[in-house]
C-alpha cells in the first residue's frame, strides 16, 4: 500500500524547495523596473492535494504546510499558515466542481493564488510596506508570476493525476493479493 500523506508531504517539501530556488535564481526588483515573478508551486500543490480531503484534515493539513513554508522558506509564518489554511479549507467547497473537469481544477486554483496574492498586496499596502500602485504592481510583479503559475498548474495537475492513477491500481492489486491469500489460507 502507498502512505499517501507521506508522498504528498514530500511531492509539498520538493515544491517548497523549487520555490526557493526560483526566488534565488529570479529574485524580485524591488525597484519595480523591470518584471518579476514569484512562484507559488507549493500553494497550488497544496491546493491540489488537500482538495479531496475531508473538511477538518484539509485545513489542518494545509495549516501545516503554510507553517512549514513560512517557518523553513519565508518569515511570515503565521500569515503563510492561515492563508494556506483558508484556501485549502475552501478548495475543498469546489470538490464537486473540481472533480469534473481538469480545467475547472486550473481555473479555482488559478484564481485562489490570484486571490491570495491580492490579500498579500491589500496587506502590504494598508500596513504601508508598499506604496506603489495596483496597476503598477500588477504590471510589474503578478503579470508575470500568473503566466509562470499558470503553465505549471498544468504540471501539477498532470502529477497529480498519475499519482492518484497509481495509487489507486496499487491499492487494487493489494486488495487482489490479500484476497488470494485469505482464500489460500481457507483452503488448508
Amino acid at each position: 500500500m502507498i502512505n499517501k500523506e507521506r508522498c504528498s508531504f514530500i511531492f509539498l517539501l520538493i515544491l517548497a524547495i523549487l520555490d526557493q530556488m526560483n526566488a534565488s535564481l529570479f529574485s524580485v526588483d524591488f525597484t519595480y523596473s523591470s518584471l518579476s515573478f514569484v512562484s507559488h508551486l507549493c500553494f497550488c500543490g497544496c491546493i491540489l492535494v488537500v482538495s479531496h480531503e475531508k473538511s477538518l484534515n484539509r485545513l489542518l493539513y494545509a495549516c501545516l504546510c503554510g507553517l512549514c513554508v513560512g517557518l523553513f522558506f519565508t518569515s511570515d509564518w503565521f500569515f503563510k499558515m492561515i492563508l494556506f489554511g483558508l484556501f485549502g479549507w475552501l478548495s475543498g467547497l469546489f470538490k464537486n466542481a473540481m472533480d469534473q473537469d481538469h480545467w475547472v481544477q486550473f481555473a479555482l486554483v488559478f484564481l485562489m493564488m490570484f486571490i491570495n496574492d491580492l490579500i498579500c498586496f491589500l496587506g502590504a499596502k494598508l500596513f504601508g510596506y508598499l506604496t506603489m500602485s495596483f496597476v503598477k504592481w500588477f504590471i510589474h510583479v503578478e503579470a508575470l508570476t500568473l503566466i509562470f503559475n499558470g503553465a505549471w498548474i498544468f504540471v501539477l495537475l498532470y502529477i497529480i493525476t498519475v499519482f492518484n492513477r497509481y495509487a489507486t491500481i496499487k491499492n487494487i492489486r493489494f486488495k487482489r493479493m490479500e484476497k488470494l491469500h485469505m482464500q489460500n489460507i481457507r483452503r488448508k
